[in-house]
């Protein structure tokens, strides 16, 4: 069994995520945990196989791993059983006991804790006889130039689309998700949707030491490669559009057509002053805190910014993506990236038919940022949407005009 430890949000069916550890006596206990994780384990029993004290074996294996001994296994016995959920024709209480737990019901609880959906779900959804209802999504791994490792995927057919990655996406929950799972399923109708989980959250690492604007560019320079599209079109929402505006100006020959909406060519900390501003970095504060939570009322915080007409279940499930696709650590560092990002010196470089649509009354980016943005980029052409959703909901009227919109600029000749 290997002593590597399996790093934060990797997958259980990517052996890939994961990392070599150099502290002998970690690697001891590990080893223990790798092999026993059906027994009751006891940091006793891992001090003891790593031939130091319980304290020095606590400080030691924090500072390796980035977390305490049994917190750890409690992760690994997750994710053992995550594997064989998705690759067993076991029962999940078999399962459950397999892994080390006396009760299905709290396995059940642990499970969708760190997985985001029920035991069974997860196994509906990732044996193999049960892909197709994702539009024969595979999930893929990449390497970008700093060694992060990216998740991406491509589904349905058609010209290939490429989606940037956003505030926050999770490429195999956004299927479970009834708020994104409508513009899953329109944007595979049509196209080959290719898009992906930036760095710091979803399926990609969440280890990534650097966590900045030019390495986001990266990062979506990197998918694009991985997937060996030379041309293509380009959709971006919120933090995706001045990702895609950058990408734009490295890149012009690649993107045939590009969409903006609810985009911004510059982040909040240069858009804000005075009251508002200083509510702004409260917010940055509170994740520290609030965010991994099992209450979500501080995630419902930033849920009704973004989808103030959602239904119970949409915001229910907007909650849980949110804790699900990041570690509160990286949901912070990720909105002080955010926060900074300016990219109007690029606009006026910008040689890509671009369309820009942003809701009216949008709470997350005011819609003068959007403005900003289609005046700034030379024949851009800027459609209002009657909504105050950031994320537009299939029920609302602003969801027909805003395909119809697409579809008719997409459609254009080059």
């Amino acid at each position: 069994m290997s002593a590597n430890v399996i790093t934060a949000g990797s997958h259980p069916l990517d052996a890939s995520g994961s990392r070599p550890v150099e502290d002998a006596a970690v690697r001891r206990a590990l080893d223990v945990i790798h092999r026993h994780y059906a027994e009751p384990l006891q940091v006793e029993r891992l001090a003891r196989a790593a031939g130091v004290s319980r304290t020095i074996l606590a400080e030691r294996f924090v500072r390796a791993v980035g977390e305490p001994p049994m917190r750890y296994c409690g992760r690994w016995r997750l994710h053992v059983a995550a594997g064989m959920l998705a690759t067993e024709k076991q029962s999940i209480a078999e399962v459950a006991f397999a892994v080390g737990f006396t009760s299905e019901a709290a396995f059940n609880r642990a499970f969708k804790r760190a997985y985001g959906q029920p035991p069974g779900r997860w196994a509906d959804r990732h044996r193999p006889s049960s892909k197709p209802g994702r539009a024969g999504q595979a999930v893929l791994y990449c390497r970008a130039r700093d060694g992060t490792r990216l998740a991406w995927s491509a589904a349905g057919r058609g010209p290939p689309l490429v989606k940037t990655a956003n505030w926050l996406n999770h490429l195999e929950f956004d299927w479970e998700s009834p708020l994104w799972r409508p513009w899953l399923e329109e944007l595979t109708s049509t196209n080959q949707l290719i898009r992906y989980d930036e760095r710091g959250n979803g399926m990609s690492d969440w280890d990534a030491s650097d966590l900045s604007f030019e390495k986001l560019v990266d990062d979506l320079e990197t998918v694009v490669d991985a997937a060996g599209v030379e041309r293509f079109d380009l959709f971006a929402i919120s933090q995706g559009a001045p990702v895609a505006v950058a990408y734009s100006l490295r890149h012009p020959g690649r993107i045939r057509r590009m969409v903006l909406l609810g985009g911004y060519s510059c982040g909040w900390r240069h858009r804000l002053s005075g009251d508002d501003l200083a509510r702004r970095e409260a917010m940055v504060t509170l994740t520290k805190t609030g965010w991994g939570s099992d209450n979500p009322a501080f995630r419902q915080m930033f849920t009704s910014l973004y989808i103030p007409d959602g239904s119970a279940e949409q915001a229910q499930w907007f909650n849980e993506l949110q804790r699900v696709s990041a570690s509160p650590e990286n949901a912070v560092r990720l909105q002080h990236v955010l926060a900074t990002i300016d990219v109007r010196p690029m606009l006026a470089r910008v040689s890509v038919p671009t369309l820009v649509l942003h809701a009216t009354n949008d709470n997350v980016v005011p819609i003068s940022a959007g403005r900003v943005l289609a005046d700034g980029i030379p024949g851009a052409r800027f459609v209002e949407l009657d909504s105050r959703n950031h994320v537009l909901l299939e029920h609302e009227p602003a969801w027909p005009h805003f395909l119809r919109l697409i579809r008719e600029f997409y459609a254009g000749e080059d």
